[in-house]
C-alpha cells in the first residue's frame, strides 16, 4: 500500500460512511446484469449511496489492500484483489493470513495504486460483490460506472492512515460479520496487553522509553513517523514515549521528511528503521557514516523492520508490529548493528 498520508487527527477516527442494513430487496445481479431473481439481497449504505448487494456474497473482489486484510481477517474468501504481479507472493504476503493462498487470487491491477484497476481483468474474476475505496483522490469513484457494470460495488471512505481501525468494522457491516470484527478487535487489545506485560517483565518501562521510528524513503530522504502514522499508533497503544522530534508534523502528513544530514532527529532510546520493497538498496546494518553518531546505534538498540508490514495500515500489520517490538525489547531479536 502506498505510503500516502492524511489527517493528523486520525488517531481516534470515527466510523465514516457507516454501512447499515436497510432492508431486503429482490436479489443481486449476476456480474454485468440487472436481473432481480439471482437470490436474496440486502441494502447497505456506503460512500456511494445505498447499494443492493447479495445477502451472502461468495465471490468478493477488493480494490484496497487494507480491505483485503479486513475481508480475510473476517474469514471470507476473495477472488480478485490488488497486488504486484511478478514479485514475491505477488506482493500480498504481509496482508494475508498464512492459510490464504495468494496464488489463487486474480490480480486486478499492475500495482497497489488505487487508480490502477484493470477493469477487464476484474471482470474475469466474476465477482458477485466489489468492495472499493473512496479517498481524497477519488479514482475509484470516477470509475464507479465501470465497476457497477461488473457487480454491485460498495465504496468505503478512507480518510488516511487512521482509517484502518474503523475500516475493519465497516467491512464487517458489509459482510454482516459483526461478531468476527468484535473478536478481531478483542484479539488486538489482548495482544497489546500481553506484549506490554512481557516487555515490562523484561525490565523495560514503556512510558520511560523513547521509541524512534525512521523510514528509509530513498537514498536521499528519511521520514520520521509521528504518533499519527500507522506504526506510531501501535507504538502509542503499547505505551511507549516518543522523541520530541517526532511528535507532530508541520503539515497534514503523519511523517516528517529529512535529509540524512539531519539523521540525529531520528535518535531515541530504541530505534526501528523501516525499509521495504520500495527501497531495495537500503542497508541491512547501520554502523557507518551518519548512523554511527546515534546513541541508539552505539547502544546496539537499532532494529531493521519491514516497512511493507509496518506501513500496511491493517490488523495483520498491527499484530506483526507488536511481535517485532516485543521481540526487540525482550532480547529475542538481534539488533541491526
Amino acid at each position: 500500500m502506498p505510503h500516502t498520508r492524511s489527517l493528523s487527527t486520525a488517531l481516534a477516527l470515527p466510523l465514516v460512511g457507516v454501512l447499515t442494513l436497510t432492508g431486503c430487496g429482490p436479489g443481486p445481479r449476476e456480474p454485468g446484469a440487472d436481473g432481480p431473481d439471482a437470490g436474496p439481497s440486502r441494502t447497505v449504505r456506503a460512500a456511494n449511496g445505498e447499494v443492493e448487494i447479495p445477502d451472502a456474497p461468495e465471490r468478493i473482489a477488493v480494490l484496497w489492500r487494507p480491505t483485503l486484510a479486513a475481508v480475510t481477517l473476517l474469514g471470507r474468501d476473495v477472488v480478485g484483489t490488488m497486488g504486484t504481479p511478478g514479485t514475491a507472493d505477488q506482493g500480498l504476503a504481509p496482508f494475508l493470513p498464512e492459510d490464504v493462498d495468494g496464488g489463487a487470487l486474480t490480480l486486478v491491477t499492475n500495482s497497489p495504486v488505487e487508480d490502477d484497476v484493470n477493469i477487464e481483468e476484474l471482470a474475469t474474476a466474476e465477482p458477485d460483490l466489489i468492495i472499493g475505496v473512496d479517498t481524497q483522490v477519488g479514482a475509484q469513484t470516477a470509475m464507479l460506472d465501470s465497476l457497477e457494470a461488473i457487480a454491485p460495488t460498495v465504496l468505503l471512505e478512507w480518510e488516511g492512515t487512521g482509517s484502518w481501525r474503523g475500516h475493519l468494522e465497516e467491512v464487517a457491516d458489509v459482510l454482516a460479520a459483526p461478531e468476527a470484527a468484535e473478536e478481531a478487535l478483542e484479539d488486538y487489545d489482548t495482544a497489546v496487553a500481553q506484549a506490554r506485560a512481557r516487555i515490562e517483565e523484561a525490565g523495560v518501562d514503556p512510558a520511560g522509553t523513547e521509541v524512534s521510528l525512521v523510514r528509509l524513503q530513498d537514498a536521499n530522504e528519511i521520514r520520521l513517523e509521528t504518533p499519527a502514522s500507522f506504526p506510531g499508533q501501535i507504538i502509542d497503544d503499547l505505551g511507549f514515549a516518543r522523541p520530541d522530534t517526532q511528535v507532530e508534523s508541520d503539515g497534514d502528513t503523519d511523517f516528517i521528511p529529512h535529509s540524512y544530514e539531519n539523521l540525529e532527529q531520528g535518535d531515541g532510546d530504541v530505534l526501528f528503521v523501516m525499509a521495504g520493497s520500495g527501497f531495495p538498496e537500503a542497508p541491512v546494518t547501520f554502523t557507518d557514516g551518519v548512523w554511527s553518531n546515534l546513541d541508539a546505534v552505539r547502544d546496539e538498540r537499532v532494529y531493521r523492520v519491514d516497512h511493507d508490514v509496518w506501513g500496511a495500515a491493517n490488523h495483520h500489520g498491527a499484530h506483526r508490529i507488536i511481535d517485532d517490538v516485543t521481540a526487540a525489547l525482550t532480547g529475542q531479536a538481534d539488533p541491526a548493528v
